[in-house]
């Protein structure tokens, strides 16, 4: 039998959750001089949670097959 996989990354209620899509929306009514910075945590943003999806859900014993 398999352990049930728990979701690594935290989740705050204190904010919305919104879409890539809604997210790129949101960083475009930025001023021009703020966009690059939001992008770029953004994209820091996603990397972090794409690590933590591979490092504790796809690497575990029930995916690796």
């Amino acid at each position: 039998m398999y352990d049930i996989i728990n979701n690594p990354i935290p989740k705050s209620g204190m904010w919305t959750t919104m879409t890539i899509g809604e997210l790129q929306l949101y960083i475009e009514c930025l001023p021009k001089s703020d966009r690059a910075q939001a992008y770029h945590v953004m994209m820091l943003t996603l990397n972090a949670c794409n690590r933590l999806v591979e490092t504790e859900i796809l690497a575990k014993e029930v995916f690796a097959s």
